[in-house]
């Protein structure tokens, strides 16, 4: 599997984590369920959040490898929200990641440009969402639905900022000047011909107890060289 692919799928995962990750500012502690959807394939996300970081465990199928299933667990904490942990549970072993690094090929892109139409109110996983048209200044559209029922989305916002997220930075600059910030419950961006490019949607949201021993690396794992590693399921 080429590095390029290693990328774009590293990055679409620390991406759902991070979104994951919001809803603990808004005090929300339990467990989330996601499903992605891209031309290059699929995949679904379970993720578990705390005071303390977020857990995330993810199976994905790719076209470029046969359709094979790629699973990843991966750690963040918030007193350290830079460095989220890629655990291989089969090597039991751990690799470092720095956020940073993924968003550095976005560095000189200009930021889009959306203009919003409110389209009404619908229910996403049972949240009452904001649905909205976002229309690029490159004529390509995106859908959101956005609940307040779930988050802050400062964390999120600061990321991209600093790590000029251009496509996602833009829509969330959007959205705030719309009056419609919140939790993206669900998105679908299109292409230049009007086909899904992107889908992520809330499955479900459940408010429990997360036990501290799941945000923390396993005893017993050992730290991998390589901002990469040997991820599971693509050696």
């Amino acid at each position: 599997l080429t590095k390029e692919i290693n990328m774009q799928i590293v990055g679409w995962m620390i991406l759902l984590l991070l979104i994951v990750a919001r809803p603990a500012l808004a005090a929300f502690q339990g467990n989330i369920e996601m499903k992605i959807a891209t031309k290059e394939g699929s995949g679904t996300m379970k993720g578990q959040i705390s005071s303390v970081g977020a857990r995330t465990e993810i199976e994905a199928r790719v076209a470029q490898m046969g359709d094979m299933p790629v699973t990843m667990t991966m750690l963040m904490k918030f007193s350290n929200p830079d460095i989220v942990y890629m655990l291989n549970d089969a090597t039991k072993t751990y690799v470092e990641i720095n956020v940073k690094d993924i968003g550095n090929t976005a560095n000189n892109r200009p930021d889009k440009e959306y203009t919003v139409k409110k389209l009404g109110k619908e229910k996403v996983a049972g949240y009452v969402c904001e649905h909205l048209l976002l229309t690029a200044n490159d004529g390509r559209e995106t859908e959101v639905w956005t609940t307040k029922a779930l988050v802050d989305l400062a964390v999120f916002r600061e990321y991209m900022q600093r790590n000029r997220q251009a496509e996602f930075q833009g829509i969330m600059k959007a959205l705030k000047e719309a009056g419609a910030e919140g939790f993206v419950a669900k998105m679908i961006s299109r292409d230049k011909t009007g086909a899904p490019a992107v889908t992520l949607e809330l499955v479900k949201a459940e408010k429990r107890a997360v036990p501290a021993a799941l945000l923390e690396i396993p005893a017993g794992y050992k730290k991998q060289d390589g901002m990469l590693g040997m991820m599971p399921g693509m050696m």
